[in-house]
C-alpha cells in the first residue's frame, strides 16, 4: 500500500514542476519578449515554443483517473468474492487487487512524466530562442 502513497507523491511533485515551468517560461516570455522591438523568425518560433511549453505543462496538470487508495468496503467485498479466511489470505487478496491499479497508475504518470519532459526542453528553446532575437 506505500507504493500507492509513492505514486501519488510523485504525481504531486510532477505536477508542482510543471506549474514551476508555465511560471518559468511566462516570466522569460515576458521579460524577453518585452526587450524586442521588431517580429522576426526567431520571435515566431520562441512563442511557438512557449505555446508548446505551456500547453505540454497543461497535460500534466489535468486530472488523470488513477487509484492512490481504497475503502475497507471494497477490500472486504473483493476478500469476500475470493473466499478469503485467514489474514494471510486477505493480504494476498489486497495485494493480488492493488497490482493492476499500480501498472496502470505507473503507465500513466509515465506518459505525464514525457510530457513534462517536453514542457522542459520546450522551456530551454524559447529561452534560447528569445535570447538570440534580443542579442541580434
Amino acid at each position: 500500500m506505500d507504493a500507492l502513497a509513492e505514486q501519488e507523491r510523485a504525481l504531486l511533485a510532477l505536477r508542482t514542476r510543471a506549474g514551476t515551468v508555465i511560471a518559468a517560461a511566462s516570466i522569460s516570455g515576458s521579460l524577453l519578449g518585452a526587450a524586442t522591438h521588431s517580429v522576426d523568425i526567431w520571435a515566431v518560433v520562441a512563442f511557438c515554443a512557449f505555446g508548446l511549453c505551456v500547453l505540454s505543462s497543461i497535460v500534466v496538470l489535468l486530472p488523470q483517473a488513477l487509484v492512490f487508495g481504497f475503502r475497507g468496503s471494497a477490500l472486504l467485498a473483493e476478500a469476500d468474492h475470493r473466499g478469503v479466511e485467514d489474514l494471510r489470505d486477505a493480504y494476498r487478496a489486497a495485494g493480488q487487487w492493488v497490482e493492476p491499479h499500480l501498472a496502470r497508475n505507473a503507465d500513466v504518470i509515465g506518459r505525464l512524466s514525457a510530457w513534462f519532459t517536453l514542457s522542459c526542453v520546450a522551456l530551454a528553446v524559447e529561452i534560447v530562442l528569445w535570447t538570440i532575437h534580443v542579442g541580434r
